[in-house]
């Protein structure tokens, strides 16, 4: 038996989804997340399907522990090396605050415990990248006794122009390798190599301050693996989409920041394509956040900006992600005004939704289902976590303010409000980008999507809802549908009045040459394929946008082609373009893809079995209590259709329809919900 298996880690739960290539079987199984020994979660989803540990050779793996790290500030200590006089960049910042007219408002404390943690050097390049002064040795002599006197646990090397000219920066990562091999070292030129001398500095400390953390957490793992006799080698999740090594995680901790979503985005995809569907909203709400994305003609829209809190960004290679604090365990609580308000805190897995019975006594959006009779406790995990609805209501009532009559009123107001911050944040992502939502098809997923989709949906004029297979654990599935991917970036300036041609397929050609090294030190043998994206932006402009051009020599053609289709895009997004103006080109980045094995998409359909339907009464806010259908989704045949009111219920999901919604099975397994 040869399994191939992804498993997503998550603040709540964990998700395991394998495929067996000999039997062409695809399972599923879920449990709570074990933060503190994350071996045992591995344990416990291999249990519950029975897989014998050994007939793994395949492990996918995408986990939180880089996006929590930065978030809780749960990192190592870092010391900061820059060009002399460029020692307050991380503190500086930039001048722009969330709240224009609030005074007290205070800035984002960098990943730097003090200023005296920022060491400047006498090197310097100029803007062209050639160099005015190159190290000097005794300085990098002192630096280095000093680092060692310092309690440090990384260094982050951020110098002046290292995005032209890396040579100071790879010079002096290798003698601290060589003098202190103790302390792992960050250097901007590899982890961002774009200028903006903020972005940069912010991403590189951001590596260095996940980076014991992430190195120990892979350890840990490929240690409770081999344990397990686990014989795969473990590769993880990116940002960007594709999977690494875990070695080149170690390497690279801040490319798996959005690791789990990332697997969420490759299924969603996937399934797109096999539904021949071609705009897609995505929203994967699980018990601690929601994630949604966007899918244009099959396409995941890339970003390189991503921001932790105000003002401290990570710039790298990834697809585009927006999360808020929304999912089944965000708190519901009264602010100051009296106003009721629901997350961004979560009760997470421990101890949980108080209807978990776990100690958990605060109202969350997942108590609050649970009162509407949205949750059915003994499908729930297939019954393996029993939950407590009287103390959802006990809950509940803590934000009701009175009776116990109102409870309904007050659980409908907790879910209410959480799906309008969902929808605000699918606005932020399709809206604000030039694209109107009633022209998509929105797919949920996530243990807790399904329930809210439809209701989502009318919100926001989406027509159709898609719920894929085993919803619950789209991002693991995802996992098993990935390719290897390596992104490099290559940033000079150039405008479209002054072209050098030949410059720009050198820097192609060199790219393409680290880019392809490093994919065969992933072990990948097989062909590469080739994505190339030049970023561009008008003469003037300080922001730029993506542009894809063809794999190949580059030529006057191809490039004003180029132009041509970034006029385009700019007119959708602003109404407008300026076909006479100058563009420059600010960088270009080439991506190697390695692909590799992955489960046929016919054979994600879960074996049918009996039908457990029954009738229970379920609150909605224009009915109240109404007799509802309860199916088991796994008994409805390929295009069976059911009308609202329903609820069907699987191992890791709910899917509610509400009154007028109309569902059909597809043959691929997904439920296509018509939003009534």
């Amino acid at each position: 038996m040869a399994i191939r298996a992804g498993v997503d880690t998550g603040g709540t739960f964990t998700d395991l989804v394998v495929f067996d290539s000999e039997s062409n079987e695809i399972r599923s199984s879920k449990c709570l997340s074990t933060h503190k020994i994350p071996i045992d979660a591995f344990r416990n989803t291999f249990g519950q399907l029975s897989i014998e540990p050994k007939s793994v050779s395949d492990l996918v793996h995408g986990t939180t522990i880089a996006t929590n790290a930065l978030i809780e500030r749960k990192g190592g200590s870092v010391a900061y090396v820059t060009t002399a006089g460029f020692e307050d960049v991380p503190f500086i910042q930039r001048t722009t605050r969330p709240e224009l007219y609030n005074l007290a408002w205070k800035k984002s404390l960098p990943m730097i415990d003090r200023r005296s943690d920022c060491y400047g050097l006498s090197e310097r390049l100029l803007y062209d990248g050639s160099v005015l002064r190159g190290l000097n040795d005794e300085e990098i002599r002192v630096l280095i006794s000093e680092l060692r006197a310092g309690e440090y646990d990384a260094i982050a090397v951020c110098f002046l122009f290292s995005f032209l000219n890396p040579s100071h920066e790879v010079k002096l990562k290798k003698r601290f390798e060589e003098d202190i091999p103790e302390l792992p070292c960050s250097i901007s030129s590899e982890v961002a190599p774009i200028w903006r001398e903020y972005d940069r500095a912010s991403s590189t400390i951001a590596d260095a301050f996940i980076k014991p953390v992430v190195s120990n957490y892979v350890r840990k793992l490929k240690s409770g693996l081999s344990e397990l006799d686990v014989p795969a080698t473990l590769m993880v999740m990116k940002s960007n989409g594709g999977m690494m090594s875990s070695s080149s995680c170690e390497a690279a901790p801040i490319q798996s920041l959005m690791s789990g979503p990332a697997g969420g985005m490759i299924a969603c995809q996937a399934i797109a394509d096999a539904l021949d569907v071609k705009k897609v909203l995505t929203m994967d709400m699980g018990g601690t956040s929601c994630d949604v994305g966007i899918i244009v003609n099959g396409e995941q829209k890339l970003t390189t900006q991503y921001e932790i809190e105000f003002g401290l960004t990570v710039s790298i290679p990834m697809i585009d992600i927006r999360t808020i604090g929304a999912g089944g365990g965000s708190i519901a609580w009264i602010d100051n005004g009296g106003f009721l308000q629901v997350g961004p805190l979560s009760a997470g897995a421990d101890p949980g939704p108080a209807c978990y019975n776990l100690g958990g006594h605060v109202p969350t959006v997942t108590d609050a289902n649970l009162v509407l009779n949205r949750l059915i406790p003994e499908f729930f995990l297939n019954g393996e976590m029993l939950l407590s609805k009287d103390l959802a209501r006990k809950a509940v009532a803590t934000v009701s303010g009175s009776d116990e009559s109102s409870l309904e009123e007050i659980a409908t107001s907790i879910t209410q409000i959480s799906e309008d911050n969902m929808a605000n944040a699918i606005r932020m992502i399709s809206v604000v980008e030039g694209h109107d939502p009633r022209e998509f098809s929105l797919m949920s997923f996530g243990g807790a999507g399904p329930l809210h989709a439809t209701a989502i949906a009318r919100k926001l004029s989406i027509p159709k809802v898609i719920i894929p297979v085993v919803p619950g654990n789209t991002s693991a599935l995802g996992f098993l549908l990935a390719d290897l991917r390596i992104d490099k970036i290559r940033t000079f300036p150039m405008r479209s009045d002054s072209l050098d041609v030949g410059r720009i397929n050198q820097q192609f050609k060199d790219a393409e040459v680290s880019a392809a090294k490093e994919l065969r030190a992933d072990q990948y043998r097989g062909t590469i394929f080739w994505v190339n994206v030049i970023k561009m932006r008008y003469a003037g402009q300080n922001h730029e946008y993506d542009v894809p051009i063809p794999y190949g020599p580059l030529t006057d053609d191809v490039l004003h082609a180029a132009f041509d289709s970034f006029h385009q895009r700019h007119e959708a997004l602003y109404g407008y373009q300026l076909p006479d103006a100058i563009i420059e080109i600010i960088s270009l980045s080439t991506t190697a893809v390695g692909r590799t094995d992955k489960p046929p998409m016919e054979y994600l359909c879960p074996e049918k079995t009996g039908s457990k339907a029954q009738e229970q009464s379920v609150y909605f806010p224009e009915t109240g209590y109404i007799d509802t259908k309860i199916i088991e989704r796994q008994s409805i045949d390929t295009g069976e259709r059911i009308s609202g009111p329903a609820v069907l219920v699987e191992h890791g999901s709910t899917t509610l329809l509400g009154p007028g919604d109309r569902m059909v099975v597809d043959r691929s397994g997904s439920l296509i919900i018509e939003v009534g």
